[in-house]
């Protein structure tokens, strides 16, 4: 079965359809993937910030704080000692790595069905490639109205990084660029809509038609 998407140019004029396959862009929602996809992202963003010193990270000199015999004192090697005041640490806590891995197939499946869903609801669009012939950000705007882009969060995907579309697309409110080998499903889910440059689009298919 196919699925047919339309390409707009600059005026938000349909110009062309692109067909798309199942696989790629006519996926069922798995819900179940997607929840563990946001489990296993959200928890990877996760930095812990408890952290302590030992005795070879606190700052001070080796030197002996004081003569072995003869002070009433104990004998101490070292100021940095957990025994002394301001010494180290010991056992005490340390940032802890709570990174969980996903399966590159099941991200891979997770940024599909994203998209599928996108797709489906009518909320993901293509344009034709020269949007930086669009040099003022009125003229974007009026795009994104004719297309029923805006007041909602954009995400616009491009080929590769592209400083001159952020520019483009940079004074947008609600708008975000980002380049299809740094997509990931969780970019897709923040976002209302999708616009994909043409050249993404051919790029996502020959990418994942085989996955």
């Amino acid at each position: 079965m196919s699925f047919i998407v339309e390409i707009y140019n600059l005026k938000g004029e349909k110009i062309r359809d692109f067909t798309s396959n199942e696989n790629i862009l006519g996926r069922e929602l798995n819900s179940d993937l997607i929840s563990q996809y946001l489990k296993v992202y959200l928890t990877n963003q996760r930095v812990g910030n408890a952290s302590t010193k030992t005795r070879g990270e606190v700052s001070g000199t080796g030197k002996k704080p004081f003569k072995q015999k003869g002070t009433g004192n104990a004998r101490r090697g070292s100021s940095r000692t957990p025994l002394a005041v301001g010494g180290g640490i010991t056992f005490g806590p340390k940032p802890k790595d709570f990174r969980l891995e996903l399966p590159k197939k099941m991200r891979i499946g997770a940024l599909l069905n994203t998209l599928s869903s996108r797709f489906l609801s009518k909320n993901l669009v293509a344009l034709e490639d020269n949007v930086t012939d669009l040099k003022k950000t009125k003229e974007v705007s009026l795009l994104f109205e004719k297309l029923n882009l805006s007041s909602k969060s954009t995400l616009v995907v491009t080929p590769r990084y592209s400083s001159n579309v952020l520019k483009t697309f940079g004074n947008l409110d609600k708008v975000s660029v980002k380049s299809l080998e740094n997509l990931n499903a969780f970019d897709v889910i923040s976002n209302k809509n999708i616009v994909l440059l043409e050249e993404a689009l051919d790029a996502l298919h020959k990418k994942y038609e085989n996955k």
